[in-house]
């Protein structure tokens, strides 16, 4: 084959590719979800498929359905556990907290702060923090446009429901049909590479599968912990609070950091009945230690055992690959970069391995 057609072999796929990815992006945002569903499944998928009495074996239709049937009950077993808690405190805080509340709780601190302001010259004479505050709330409340908020929300309600059917039934036929994805990409590329096709496909089904169990056990590790944390020092919101911050912790690195803002923020709002320098602050101090110890076991113990086993990539790989992630695509980016550098390296192993640089970089790949 000649070294252009080969080209032109390759850059097709990946110029059809491109123009799908601008045309078709919720298409291909619900593809993408629902391969992250099928990997998650797939280990169920498979021990049914190893299911057999006498002379029969599993339909690959029934497993399939089997598996969506279990991953949707344990999302549902989840929803049941933390939304009525979720909604119960939500509905206790708006009744408890107003403008006014917040305003007294927070005079305090905020009067402090303007003080120290003005003594280092900061700011201007006449300047009124709390003034400023109140005129940022009230401007941003203005800009709110009830009914275009309903609208909203009746249209990503449409939404939500379209997409929801659209990745359930990619995902099935994911499931069901172990090969089409692999059918589809080696009819895209030449038949002398088939073998190494299989092989990467099959190494990066293993190893994003391992990586997504491994990242949804830590984020109800972390979310869980958290709410026993704050829920064992009597915080308001605990569940409220450890829900958000095991989704927070899904961002690597600034994730963790906004889940405590989130919680200590919460703490505070909850909290404003109390004297803020007197139990509010001492308050505050025991919520950030549980963030702290939390977090430490998250980067020392469930980090290290889901990046270990699953992407078999180096800690200062991840963390270059993530800043590179986030420069690229903010903070989308950052959650993609262990995945898109996991096939990557599979890729990369496979095709390049006569380079040096490649087999330092993919020698743990297995």
């Amino acid at each position: 084959m000649k070294r252009g057609t080969r080209i032109a072999l390759i850059l097709t796929p990946l110029l059809l590719a491109g123009l799908a990815v601008y045309f078709f992006s919720d298409i291909l945002v619900y593809f993408c979800i629902a391969a992250v569903l099928s990997l998650i499944g797939r280990p169920l998928m498979d021990l049914l498929m190893k299911l057999r009495i006498r002379t029969w074996a599993m339909p690959a239709g029934l497993g399939a359905l089997i598996t969506m049937a279990v991953l949707i009950g344990l999302a549902l077993a989840l929803f049941a556990i933390f939304i009525p808690t979720l909604g119960q405190q939500a509905v206790k805080l708006q009744q408890s907290v107003s403008l006014a509340d917040l305003e007294q709780g927070l005079a305090s601190p905020i009067s402090n702060v303007e003080a120290m302001l003005h003594t280092y010259q900061l700011v201007e004479p006449e300047f009124n923090l709390m003034v400023s505050i109140q005129d940022w709330v009230t401007s941003f409340l203005a800009s709110v446009q009830i009914s275009a908020l309903v609208s909203s929300l009746i249209g990503i309600t449409g939404d939500v429901f379209i997409g929801f059917f659209s990745v359930m039934f990619i995902t099935f036929f994911l499931l069901q049909e172990r090969k089409m994805l692999r059918n589809i990409i080696q009819a895209l590329l030449p038949d002398d590479i088939e073998d190494k096709v299989d092989k990467v496909l099959m190494t990066i089904r293993k190893l994003l599968s391992r990586y997504f169990i491994g990242l949804l056990i830590e984020i109800l590790l972390v979310g869980g912990l958290i709410s026993i944390g704050l829920g064992l020092l009597g915080v308001e919101n605990a569940a409220i609070i450890g829900f958000f911050a095991g989704i927070f912790n899904v961002i690597p690195y600034v994730g963790p950091i906004l889940g405590a803002i989130f919680g200590l923020v919460f703490t505070v709002i909850s909290s404003l009945e109390l004297d803020f320098y007197a139990e509010t602050l001492p308050l505050l101090a025991k919520v950030a230690a549980v963030f702290m110890v939390v977090q430490m076991a998250d980067n020392f113990i469930f980090q290290p055992l889901i990046y270990s086993s699953s992407v078999k990539a180096h800690p200062l790989e991840i963390f270059i690959v993530i800043l590179m992630g986030a420069n690229l695509a903010g903070i989308g980016g950052m959650i993609l970069a262990i995945p898109v550098y996991t096939i990557l390296r599979v890729i990369a192993k496979e095709f390049f391995s006569q380079f040096e640089l490649v087999r330092s970089i993919t020698g743990r790949v297995e």
